[in-house]
Protein backbone atom coordinates (compact mmCIF):
# COMPACT_ATOMS: atom_id res chain seq x y z
CA UNK A 1 0.00 0.00 0.00
CA UNK A 2 1.46 3.34 -1.07
CA UNK A 3 1.75 5.96 1.66
CA UNK A 4 0.09 9.27 0.79
CA UNK A 5 0.81 12.29 2.97
CA UNK A 6 -0.88 15.68 2.70
CA UNK A 7 0.63 19.14 3.01
CA UNK A 8 -1.78 22.01 3.62
CA UNK A 9 -0.41 25.55 3.11
CA UNK A 10 -2.44 27.71 5.50
CA UNK A 11 -0.32 30.74 6.23
CA UNK A 12 -2.55 33.32 4.54
CA UNK A 13 -3.00 36.67 6.24
CA UNK A 14 -6.39 37.67 4.82
CA UNK A 15 -5.23 41.07 3.54
CA UNK A 16 -7.16 40.79 0.26
CA UNK A 17 -10.18 39.63 2.25
CA UNK A 18 -9.99 42.95 4.12
CA UNK A 19 -10.24 40.99 7.34
CA UNK A 20 -8.55 41.53 10.69
CA UNK A 21 -8.73 37.77 11.16
CA UNK A 22 -6.03 35.69 9.45
CA UNK A 23 -7.48 33.75 6.54
CA UNK A 24 -7.35 30.19 7.99
CA UNK A 25 -9.52 31.25 10.93
CA UNK A 26 -12.15 33.31 9.13
CA UNK A 27 -15.59 31.98 9.99
CA UNK A 28 -17.50 30.17 7.27
CA UNK A 29 -20.85 28.95 8.60
CA UNK A 30 -19.50 28.93 12.16
CA UNK A 31 -16.40 26.91 11.29
CA UNK A 32 -12.91 28.26 10.56
CA UNK A 33 -12.05 28.16 6.87
CA UNK A 34 -9.18 25.73 7.46
CA UNK A 35 -11.54 23.24 9.11
CA UNK A 36 -13.21 22.33 5.80
CA UNK A 37 -10.26 20.86 3.92
CA UNK A 38 -8.81 19.27 7.06
CA UNK A 39 -12.12 17.52 7.68
CA UNK A 40 -12.08 16.03 4.18
CA UNK A 41 -8.43 14.96 4.42
CA UNK A 42 -9.07 13.44 7.85
CA UNK A 43 -11.95 11.36 6.50
CA UNK A 44 -10.11 10.15 3.40
CA UNK A 45 -8.99 6.53 3.60
CA UNK A 46 -6.15 7.37 1.20
CA UNK A 47 -4.48 9.98 3.44
CA UNK A 48 -2.06 8.64 6.04
CA UNK A 49 -0.96 11.87 7.70
CA UNK A 50 -1.16 15.64 7.34
CA UNK A 51 1.30 18.51 7.72
CA UNK A 52 -0.30 21.93 8.21
CA UNK A 53 1.77 25.00 7.29
CA UNK A 54 1.01 28.01 9.46
CA UNK A 55 2.20 31.58 9.74
CA UNK A 56 4.83 31.56 12.48
CA UNK A 57 2.89 34.04 14.61
CA UNK A 58 -0.17 31.79 14.48
CA UNK A 59 1.44 28.40 15.18
CA UNK A 60 -0.22 28.03 18.57
CA UNK A 61 -3.58 29.11 17.20
CA UNK A 62 -3.39 26.52 14.45
CA UNK A 63 -2.32 23.82 16.90
CA UNK A 64 -5.31 24.71 19.08
CA UNK A 65 -7.63 24.44 16.07
CA UNK A 66 -6.29 20.96 15.32
CA UNK A 67 -6.82 19.88 18.92
CA UNK A 68 -10.26 21.44 19.22
CA UNK A 69 -11.61 19.55 16.22
CA UNK A 70 -9.67 16.37 17.00
CA UNK A 71 -7.86 16.06 13.67
CA UNK A 72 -5.91 12.93 14.52
CA UNK A 73 -4.11 12.64 11.18
CA UNK A 74 -2.36 15.98 11.59
CA UNK A 75 1.19 14.93 12.34
CA UNK A 76 2.58 18.42 12.81
CA UNK A 77 1.92 22.12 12.41
CA UNK A 78 4.99 23.64 10.76
CA UNK A 79 5.98 27.29 10.41
CA UNK A 80 5.76 28.58 6.88
CA UNK A 81 8.46 30.54 5.09
CA UNK A 82 8.61 33.92 3.37
CA UNK A 83 6.87 32.55 0.27
CA UNK A 84 4.46 29.74 -0.48
CA UNK A 85 7.27 27.73 -2.06
CA UNK A 86 9.43 28.16 1.03
CA UNK A 87 6.50 27.03 3.17
CA UNK A 88 5.86 23.91 1.11
CA UNK A 89 9.57 23.05 1.28
CA UNK A 90 9.36 23.20 5.07
CA UNK A 91 6.40 20.83 4.87
CA UNK A 92 8.28 18.40 2.65
CA UNK A 93 11.15 18.33 5.13
CA UNK A 94 8.69 17.40 7.90
CA UNK A 95 7.45 14.26 6.14
CA UNK A 96 8.65 10.76 7.00
CA UNK A 97 11.20 9.20 4.66
CA UNK A 98 8.83 6.33 3.91
CA UNK A 99 6.32 8.67 2.26
CA UNK A 100 5.57 7.55 -1.30
CA UNK A 101 3.29 10.34 -2.55
CA UNK A 102 2.50 13.88 -1.45
CA UNK A 103 -0.83 15.67 -1.88
CA UNK A 104 -0.60 19.46 -1.62
CA UNK A 105 -3.86 21.32 -1.11
CA UNK A 106 -4.52 24.99 -0.34
CA UNK A 107 -6.07 25.51 3.07
CA UNK A 108 -8.14 28.28 1.48
CA UNK A 109 -9.98 25.82 -0.80
CA UNK A 110 -12.79 24.52 1.44
CA UNK A 111 -14.62 22.31 -1.06
CA UNK A 112 -12.15 19.47 -1.51
CA UNK A 113 -13.89 16.12 -1.93
CA UNK A 114 -12.84 12.60 -1.11
CA UNK A 115 -13.67 11.58 -4.66
CA UNK A 116 -11.22 14.15 -6.07
CA UNK A 117 -8.51 12.96 -3.68
CA UNK A 118 -9.03 9.39 -4.90
CA UNK A 119 -8.87 10.33 -8.59
CA UNK A 120 -5.76 12.48 -8.21
CA UNK A 121 -3.97 9.81 -6.18
CA UNK A 122 -4.83 7.04 -8.64
CA UNK A 123 -3.55 9.19 -11.52
CA UNK A 124 -0.36 10.07 -9.61
CA UNK A 125 0.51 6.40 -9.15
CA UNK A 126 0.49 6.11 -12.94
CA UNK A 127 1.89 9.51 -13.97
CA UNK A 128 3.99 10.61 -10.92
CA UNK A 129 2.80 14.22 -11.18
CA UNK A 130 -0.88 15.21 -11.25
CA UNK A 131 -2.80 18.45 -10.89
CA UNK A 132 -6.51 19.09 -11.03
CA UNK A 133 -8.15 21.89 -12.95
CA UNK A 134 -11.03 22.99 -15.12
CA UNK A 135 -11.08 24.13 -18.77
CA UNK A 136 -11.07 27.90 -19.27
CA UNK A 137 -14.50 29.11 -20.29
CA UNK A 138 -13.52 32.75 -20.88
CA UNK A 139 -11.45 34.24 -23.67
CA UNK A 140 -7.90 34.93 -22.44
CA UNK A 141 -5.84 37.87 -23.72
CA UNK A 142 -2.08 38.21 -23.34
CA UNK A 143 -1.15 41.83 -22.60
CA UNK A 144 1.96 43.93 -22.07
CA UNK A 145 2.80 46.07 -19.02
CA UNK A 146 0.68 48.91 -20.37
CA UNK A 147 -2.32 46.56 -20.71
CA UNK A 148 -2.19 46.55 -24.51
CA UNK A 149 -3.29 43.27 -26.04
CA UNK A 150 -0.48 41.23 -27.55
CA UNK A 151 -2.47 38.17 -28.57
CA UNK A 152 -5.60 36.15 -27.99
CA UNK A 153 -4.83 32.70 -26.62
CA UNK A 154 -6.63 29.57 -27.74
CA UNK A 155 -8.83 28.76 -24.76
CA UNK A 156 -9.30 25.20 -26.01
CA UNK A 157 -5.77 24.48 -24.79
CA UNK A 158 -6.00 26.45 -21.54
CA UNK A 159 -6.94 25.11 -18.12
CA UNK A 160 -7.47 26.89 -14.81
CA UNK A 161 -5.35 25.00 -12.30
CA UNK A 162 -6.48 24.15 -8.78
CA UNK A 163 -5.31 21.98 -5.93
CA UNK A 164 -4.92 19.22 -4.87
CA UNK A 165 -1.70 18.52 -6.71
CA UNK A 166 -0.20 15.08 -6.10
CA UNK A 167 3.39 13.99 -6.74
CA UNK A 168 5.73 11.10 -6.10
CA UNK A 169 7.54 12.24 -2.96
CA UNK A 170 11.07 11.88 -4.31
CA UNK A 171 10.08 13.81 -7.44
CA UNK A 172 8.57 16.84 -5.73
CA UNK A 173 11.37 16.93 -3.16
CA UNK A 174 13.96 16.86 -5.95
CA UNK A 175 12.15 19.68 -7.75
CA UNK A 176 12.08 21.88 -4.66
CA UNK A 177 15.70 21.19 -3.77
CA UNK A 178 16.80 21.95 -7.35
CA UNK A 179 15.35 25.47 -7.22
CA UNK A 180 15.43 26.27 -3.52
CA UNK A 181 18.11 28.94 -3.84
CA UNK A 182 17.09 30.18 -7.27
CA UNK A 183 14.40 32.50 -8.56
CA UNK A 184 12.56 29.79 -10.44
CA UNK A 185 9.34 31.72 -11.03
CA UNK A 186 7.11 28.99 -9.60
CA UNK A 187 3.42 29.74 -9.86
CA UNK A 188 2.43 26.46 -8.26
CA UNK A 189 4.08 23.24 -7.12
CA UNK A 190 3.75 21.67 -10.56
CA UNK A 191 5.76 24.53 -12.09
CA UNK A 192 8.91 23.31 -10.37
CA UNK A 193 8.28 19.74 -11.44
CA UNK A 194 7.88 20.92 -15.03
CA UNK A 195 11.22 22.73 -14.80
CA UNK A 196 13.09 19.48 -14.10
CA UNK A 197 11.52 17.89 -17.18
CA UNK A 198 8.68 15.87 -15.68
CA UNK A 199 5.41 15.76 -17.59
CA UNK A 200 2.36 16.70 -15.50
CA UNK A 201 -1.05 15.11 -15.97
CA UNK A 202 -4.29 17.09 -15.48
CA UNK A 203 -7.30 15.54 -13.76
CA UNK A 204 -10.69 17.23 -14.15
CA UNK A 205 -11.55 19.23 -11.05
CA UNK A 206 -14.76 21.07 -10.28
CA UNK A 207 -15.93 24.68 -10.46
CA UNK A 208 -16.93 24.43 -6.82
CA UNK A 209 -13.31 23.95 -5.80
CA UNK A 210 -12.81 27.69 -5.38
CA UNK A 211 -10.02 29.44 -3.51
CA UNK A 212 -11.08 32.05 -0.96
CA UNK A 213 -9.13 35.17 -1.85
CA UNK A 214 -11.46 38.16 -1.65
CA UNK A 215 -14.80 39.04 0.04
CA UNK A 216 -16.78 37.98 -3.03
CA UNK A 217 -15.33 34.46 -2.74
CA UNK A 218 -16.70 34.19 0.79
CA UNK A 219 -20.17 35.06 -0.48
CA UNK A 220 -19.88 32.35 -3.15
CA UNK A 221 -18.66 29.85 -0.58
CA UNK A 222 -21.63 30.54 1.69
CA UNK A 223 -23.97 30.10 -1.28
CA UNK A 224 -22.34 26.76 -2.13
CA UNK A 225 -22.76 25.55 1.45
CA UNK A 226 -26.47 26.27 1.29
CA UNK A 227 -26.80 23.81 -1.59
CA UNK A 228 -24.96 20.95 0.15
Amino acid sequence: MKKLSAIVPAAGTGVRLKSKTAKPYISLNNKPLLWYCLKTLERSKKINDIIVLSEKANLKRTENLVKKFNFKKVKAVVAGGATRSASVYNGLMALDDDTDYVLIHDGARPFLSGELIDRCFSAAIKHKAVICGVPCSSTIKQVDKKLRVLSTLDRNSLWQVQTPQVFAYKLIRCAYESFRDKKAGAFDDASLVEKIGQKVKIVLGTNRNIKITNPEDLKIARAILKTR
